[in-house]
């Protein structure tokens, strides 16, 4: 059976107990990596350190402007801000069924996570690589395969990685590096160890036919600085959302199952000032959220687009998005507010469904607003409400081939509705509250306007 067979499959609710999806961690002995993945990231021994690279980068194999084919070689080093292989400055290297080994500490945090030092292999300046049929196993906190700088371009196919300790991305691209991905299943045991990653500069990863399995507090599937485009993914992130998005990335989901065990399923924020042009994109997939108290989406201090595209949205709490005053900490465990950044704004999030079928709420905090549009014979049964302090908002809007299921009162900015009747709307009782001096409300003339159900459409005091 075919990965993309399994996972298809996975999205089936009757197949779930006949499928079974394996990761390194079910061949690995995780005990003897206890004390690794006890190691949490810490940025503090060097206050940060400078933002451009101090040492030249070290690798115990290197190449420059070469070109070479590794075959059925295991390579390794035990030594700290060492890679395996350098390779740099235009050179193309290929691997095929190559065992890396690394071993070795990161002395300066920032330094790997802008420039790969202590990467496995640091793939940078305009090289290529094809990596097939291999494995990459990092400890002590190192990223498996770095790429970085313009034209750099990792292709990596039927490639296990593991790795322990902390910062240990599988896959790692900063400085406008790309890295395609086919075929991959990784385990990471350590914080802060997302698998597919990018960094500033920005990162570029292409991803299918994948599977990915983390442990550690914030090591989600996808950490996106950048773009991250995937299909035909499973990712279970135990402490962490399914992605991580920090500023205006993109992030493009087809055919994907992630489970989040923390925080949400999803994290849009920006940890500096608040920036515009974040997307979001899930189609033919289903995102789950273990945990009480976490949405399936959630937004802070960001302006944003999603869509969602015959997509599950599965939460234990009920709520399927928030909107929020905030930001995901340095500690990557909890949010945090203008006590952390005064810069701190309100989220904006526009979102799009189709063809979904959706229930739970949507919750705006502290002055924070959502745009909600249902389209394309969706479904929704849940409501709006607002958290927090200040004045949050709501739009939503209904085409005439969709429905809404109201499950409370709820108080609109603005509603529109393709059916002129309403009768796509299920209020059991509830009542639209909405503001009749906006502009998008003037179809209603102030008008109260009884709902199929019993409930009012009425304009606010």
């Amino acid at each position: 059976m075919t990965f993309k067979s399994l996972l298809l499959l996975s999205l089936v609710p009757l197949a779930l107990g006949s499928v079974s999806i394996l990761d390194p961690s079910n061949y690995v002995d995780l005990s003897a990596d206890v004390d690794d993945n006890a190691l949490l990231a810490d940025y503090t021994t060097d206050g940060g350190g400078p933002m451009y690279l101090i040492d030249n980068i070290a690798g115990r194999y290197t190449y420059r402007d070469t070109d070479a084919e590794l075959d059925h070689e295991t390579l390794s080093v035990d030594a700290n801000d060492t890679s395996v292989l350098l390779i740099t400055e235009g050179s193309n290297v290929n691997l095929s069924h190559v065992d890396v080994v690394k071993h070795g500490y990161s002395t300066w945090l920032n330094q790997a996570s802008f420039f790969g030092t202590n990467a496995a292999l640091n793939i940078a300046n305009g090289s290529t690589s094809h990596i097939t049929d291999s494995n990459i196993t990092t400890h002590n906190g190192a990223a498996g395969i770095f790429a970085y700088g313009t034209g750099t371009t990792v292709h990596v196919s039927n490639t296990d990685f593991y790795s322990s300790g902390p910062v240990s991305h599988a896959m790692y691209a900063a400085g406008n590096g790309t890295i395609y991905a086919s075929n991959v299943r990784s385990y990471a045991g350590g914080n802060r160890c997302s698998t597919f990653s990018g960094d500033s500069p920005a990162g570029y990863i292409y991803v299918t036919d994948s599977i990915s399995h983390t442990s550690g507090i914030g090591s989600a599937t996808f950490y996106a600085l950048g773009e991250i485009h995937a299909n035909n993914v499973v990712g279970h992130s135990e402490n962490a959302p399914g992605l991580f998005s920090d500023g205006a990335q993109k992030a493009v989901f087809e055919n994907v199952d992630l489970t989040a065990g923390l925080l949400a399923g999803t994290v849009m924020f920006s940890s500096s000032v608040r920036r515009t042009g974040a997307s979001l994109s899930f189609t033919n997939s289903r995102l789950t959220t273990l945990k009480e108290h976490m949405p399936a989406l959630w937004f802070g201090n960001v302006i944003a687009k999603a869509s969602i595209i015959a997509t599950e949205l599965n939460t234990t709490s009920g709520i399927l998005l928030v909107a929020n005053t905030s930001q995901v900490t340095q500690a990557f465990n909890y949010f945090a507010g203008v006590e952390e950044n005064s810069s701190i704004q309100p989220a904006e999030v526009s979102v799009t469904i189709a063809e979904s079928t959706l229930q739970g709420d949507i919750v705006a905090y502290n002055g924070s607003s959502i745009a909600w549009s249902l389209t394309d014979h969706s479904t929704w049964t849940g409501s709006s409400y607002l958290e927090g302090s200040g004045s949050a908002t709501f739009s939503i809007s209904v085409d005439d081939t969709s429905t809404w299921t109201l499950t409370r009162d709820v108080t609109v900015d603005a509603f529109t509705n393709a059916d002129p009747g309403n009768k796509n709307i299920r209020s059991k009782g509830f009542n639209i509250h909405y503001n009749p001096s906006a502009p998008k409300n003037t179809w209603l003339k102030s008008k109260t306007v009884t709902l199929p159900g019993g409930g009012k459409l009425r304009p606010r005091s």
